[in-house]
């Protein structure tokens, strides 16, 4: 780990400021400065690594200087600051780096990650370079206790980042519990997320219904991850650790085919997948996701009867077969635990690629 530049230490209070954060998403001041970039330029030029440094592991960022590198990708536009503007201007720059003999290796999560890469960047250039290394929990070690007299749904949205509630399907949550609540009287459901006031208004008072707004302590929202027996997230995004969590609590998960969400979640075993909104213009380009652009904004804004009427009918396989939802429950925790998101495959997976990087 290194130590904090003199960038970094003028910069970090302004990002972890919520003003100034909205205030540049408002002014647009990030659609024009590639910040990850000038981070990555000015540690090039400023940065000095300890000499007995035989590899650099970078998270999202390419390295300037002269020294072998690797780099961690989410998406490709990761490394222009997620403007698809910057990765049409820089591109060549960042190309570049890419395909210089000082990076070893380009890390990617799963294949929509190594896609946004090989379809964006050079493919025949790149190609070589690209891994693939899940992401990974720990393992929870507790004995899953359940009810024999309700099932308890679990939806979990941000209480700490304002306005993401529809990004992560809370609209259609809330619309699928009502339905699915006249159909089992022994059902429940908590909501933790921050909750817009119209929505918070109209939902209010919905017999099985807990919504929790506020900031809790782990321990309290632990508890809801071990009581639970199905997680919902129909969202527009993959939110990969929160998925991961729910399938470390033996949980089975019923969630959108949105990006790469089928990636983790298999359908069938580890929970059901169902189809995302039709309306949302997920990509802006193959295999580039959108996420940020007005229209995405807009588009997700509204309620989508046709994810709720088939979160409703997935939701109630599992609510009415015990089994079922139990089995896939053990099947994710197992793969947490034991398989491809196990911190012991991740671990497998970067021994070998840093051991072949500093040979």
């Amino acid at each position: 780990m290194t130590p904090p530049t003199s960038f970094d230490k003028a910069i970090g209070p302004l990002l972890k400021s919520n003003f100034v954060y909205f205030t540049l998403q408002r002014l647009m001041l990030e659609k024009m400065i590639p910040m990850h970039l000038v981070k990555a330029y000015t540690e090039g030029r400023f940065k000095k690594i300890p000499s007995d440094i035989d590899l650099t592991y970078s998270i999202g960022h390419v390295i300037y200087r002269q020294e072998p590198w690797t780099v961690a990708v989410e998406w490709v536009t990761q490394l222009f600051g997620y403007q698809p503007g910057h990765l049409k201007r820089y591109r060549k720059s960042v190309e570049k780096l890419l395909v210089s003999d000082k990076c070893k290796k380009i890390i990617c999560w799963g294949e929509l990650s190594k896609n946004t890469i090989l379809f964006n960047l050079n493919r025949q250039l790149l190609e070589d370079k690209v891994v693939i290394v899940p992401h990974a929990v720990n393992k929870k070690n507790f004995t899953k206790q359940f009810s024999t007299d309700k099932v308890k749904l679990l939806f979990v949205g941000s209480a700490n980042i304002q306005g993401d509630f529809e990004l992560k399907g809370g609209k259609e949550v809330l619309e699928a519990f009502i339905k699915l609540r006249q159909k089992y009287g022994n059902l429940e459901m908590v909501v933790r997320s921050d909750i817009p006031e119209k929505i918070k208004t109209k939902y209010s008072g919905i017999s099985g219904l807990r919504m929790i707004e506020e900031i809790i302590p782990w321990q309290e929202m632990e508890h809801e991850f071990k009581t639970a027996d199905i997680f919902l997230f129909p969202g527009h995004h993959t939110p990969f650790m929160t998925l991961l969590d729910a399938m470390s609590y033996e949980l089975p998960i019923v969630t959108t085919n949105a990006y790469a969400n089928a990636e983790l979640v298999s359908d069938g075993q580890t929970g059901l997948v169902i189809n995302c909104s039709k309306n949302v213009p997920y990509y802006l380009a193959k295999y580039l996701p959108d996420g940020c652009s007005p229209k995405f904004r807009k588009a997700i804004q509204v309620l989508d009867n046709d994810v709720v009427a088939e979160l409703v009918g997935k939701t109630s396989l599992l609510i009415e077969n015990t089994d079922l939802r139990r089995k896939m429950g053990k099947a994710g925790r197992a793969e947490i635990e034991n398989g491809r998101f196990s911190i012991s495959n991740r671990n497998e997976k970067l021994k070998r690629i840093f051991d072949e990087a500093t040979t």
